[in-house]
């Protein structure tokens, strides 16, 4: 385990030689989950639920810009390193071993093979792979639970179901939702822009790239894109 210290704001474990590098660099240096130009930023006051918080990178940033946390990551060593991220900060977080998704149930959460892979396990089955039970939470649950008004959606294939049918009162006490859409796992671009059509008619602004809604099928690599939804 090493520590990387994010210029003066915050420093966190990670795990050399693995995605903990790559999530680093999407999340803090490229600074992927916020847009300037679409006006799409984490602000004061913010009150973000973190699904698929992974090491704890994103809730971090959160923290630092004085936003609140409800952070949910069912892998266990992933969620141990996302505490330890958040005691080493002395941040308050409210984190939870658990994954998200329509109902609450236990579940299969599929994992990733080798050593190199800590964010890309599944609640989707995926041939192949080993798998353990996890606790799942119903997303309407949630937010009837904690105050939340802003969603970060990185969760392998499941936020395709879960913005299909979270019911419309969910997703209008909600305004800021980013999420990545993982093509890998539907390649279907109707489907995206079915999802895409009932988000507008919720929000202000929903902006993606990359995907081109007259084609059938999302065939390029990375297969994902980045939704960004504001009210």
């Amino acid at each position: 385990m090493k520590i990387f210290e994010f210029k003066d704001y915050f420093k966190l474990f990670y795990r050399p030689g693995t995605t903990d590098e790559k999530v680093i660099d999407e999340v803090l240096k490229r600074n992927v989950y916020q847009r300037k130009k679409l006006d799409f930023v984490i602000e004061s006051g913010d009150v973000w639920m973190d699904c698929g918080a992974n090491i704890g990178t994103f809730s971090l940033l959160c923290l630092h810009k004085g936003a609140e946390v409800y952070a949910f990551e069912p892998e266990p060593s992933n969620f141990s390193i996302l505490n330890d991220n958040m005691r080493i900060n002395n941040y308050s977080a409210s984190t939870f071993l658990q994954a998200v998704h329509l109902e609450n149930r236990k579940g299969n959460l599929f994992l990733c093979k080798g050593d190199y892979n800590k964010y890309r396990h599944s609640l989707v089955p995926r041939r192949g792979r080993s798998q353990i039970e996890v606790d799942v939470k119903s997303i309407s649950s949630i937010l009837k639970k904690f105050p939340i008004n802003c969603i970060k959606m990185d969760i392998e294939g499941s936020e395709i179901e879960i913005l299909e049918k979270m019911p419309v009162g969910d997703l209008k006490r909600i305004d800021k939702i980013v999420f990545e859409y993982s093509f890998d796992f539907d390649k279907s671009i109707p489907r995206f822009i079915r999802i895409i059509d009932r988000l507008r008619t919720i929000f202000s602004m929903v902006h993606y790239d990359k995907v081109n809604p007259n084609e059938l099928e999302y065939n390029y690599f990375p297969a994902s894109a980045l939704v960004f939804c504001k009210k």
